[in-house]
């Protein structure tokens, strides 16, 4: 179910077991983001990818911790593992979260819920954040850095054979592609447009193993060399 905030615990800071002092500028961000309409432009997408939580199942992540997780992570440069380690161990960010005394999200859950965020929310999220901080003259807005979050996903290491594999295979998508539009008015026209990429795999793959073991690199020159020869002969 969706929530917008958690209870306003005011005297949170006060029941800290020990003195510090706030950030003059944590304390400014932390009014800026205290608008309706930030909250309201993120209520949206989160409503968009589960119009059920509305009304319906387990109490999830506030709204509110939601974007100032974000705003936070982005600020200090923090990876998601990151954020969720210092967000638990410190008082300040439990602050100006907005999660208080409640368990901080884990780190998976920190980078879902980031990511149900839309880029033109972003987009008019930043313009609501400039538009608030010269009103309330924290900048004067002449000048904008921007950042943007990369997502870690899984690749295959970038040999030299594999990169080749990939060109032909995506070359030859295009080429099958490229066929509808040629109509060949023999079969033997057929040919000019043939797709390799399933040669070129079983190729990348011998490289791949020829390069195993204590003499790869020997292994695979006489591989090439001999591979020239039986098709010369």
């Amino acid at each position: 179910m969706l929530i917008v905030s958690y209870f306003h615990d005011e005297q949170f800071l006060a029941r800290v077991p020990f003195q510090f002092k706030l950030d003059p500028k944590l304390v400014k961000m932390d009014r800026l983001l205290d608008d309706p309409k930030l909250v309201l432009r993120v209520s949206n997408d989160l409503l968009r990818s589960a119009p059920q939580a509305a009304w319906n199942g387990r109490p999830s992540t506030p709204v509110e911790v939601t974007l100032r997780l974000s705003v936070a992570r982005r600020l200090m440069g923090w990876s998601y593992a990151t954020t969720h380690d210092e967000i638990v161990g410190d008082a300040k960010w439990r602050w100006f979260c907005r999660i208080y005394d409640h368990p901080v999200p884990g780190h998976s859950a920190i980078q879902d819920r980031e990511q149900l965020i839309q880029p033109v929310t972003l987009h008019r999220l930043n313009d609501r954040l400039v538009y608030l901080a010269k009103a309330h003259a924290v900048t004067t807005g002449r000048k904008f850095r921007g950042d943007s979050t990369v997502l870690e996903t899984n690749i295959h290491y970038p040999t030299d054979s594999s990169l080749l594999s990939d060109s032909a295979r995506v070359l030859g998508r295009l080429c099958t592609r490229a066929r509808q539009f040629l109509h060949p008015r023999t079969a033997s026209e057929k040919t000019y447009v043939r797709n390799r990429s399933r040669r070129a795999q079983r190729l990348a793959r011998q490289i791949a193993q020829k390069l195993r073991g204590k003499h790869g690199q020997k292994n695979l020159k006489n591989w090439a060399k001999n591979s020239i020869v039986n098709s010369l002969t």
